[in-house]
């Protein structure tokens, strides 16, 4: 069994649990995404650190780990096990401890830029409009409720539409477009219904 076979392996018996937007699908698209990206890339980039953050990078997440330091800790070490050398992880953790929208980072490399990107192509488009919804309904949030800033459609403003802008590739800015696109197609839509105003 090849090394990433077994990060695979850990990931999904890791995420098995989590049934809303931060599951094993999501990390396996962003896995997949970013490799789509890495090949495409001009430079030379490590596509086998690519797609073992991007398998890896909700298993640290305070919004899938109880104990974040002890996710940290338990990866590293799987990591090490499963063969991969201590500056291999150490750039994996790199990755995905600086990633995360909320924490305002980026990632110092090539690699950890491309993997974001991925991530937040996530975040863009019909998955992540299903992707806010349920995860709302895991946090007992509101669908949309005016002057409501925790519920699902206010994240669309303080997130999802602010991503097409943030991103660092020219092939994930390009991708990001069209799902930025079908997003504001989407809130159109949405209001019309919400107001009844298809009715008329």
């Amino acid at each position: 069994m090849n090394k990433l076979r077994k990060v695979k392996e850990y990931a999904y018996n890791k995420l098995i649990t989590e049934i809303t937007a931060h599951d094993f699908s999501h990390s396996l698209r962003v896995m997949k995404i970013a490799n789509y990206i890495g090949k495409r890339s001009t430079n030379d980039v490590d596509l086998e650190i690519i797609n073992v953050a991007g398998l890896t990078h909700d298993i640290i997440d305070k919004k899938v780990a109880p104990n974040v330091d002890e996710a940290i800790r338990n990866l590293s070490e799987e990591l090490l096990i499963i063969g991969y050398t201590n500056s291999q992880v150490e750039h994996a953790l790199d990755i995905i401890q600086n990633m995360s929208y909320s924490s305002g980072k980026t990632p110092k490399t090539l690699e950890g830029k491309i993997v974001q990107d991925a991530d937040r192509l996530e975040a863009i488009g019909a998955i992540a409009i299903a992707r806010t919804f349920a995860y709302g309904g895991k946090l007992n949030r509101h669908i949309y409720e005016v002057g409501d800033e925790n519920c699902g459609i206010a994240h669309f403003y303080d997130k999802l539409l602010l991503l097409k802008d943030r991103m660092h590739t020219d092939i994930g800015k390009e991708i990001a477009l069209s799902r930025h696109k079908f997003m504001k197609e989407y809130l159109i839509q949405f209001y019309k219904e919400w107001n009844l105003e298809d009715l008329e």
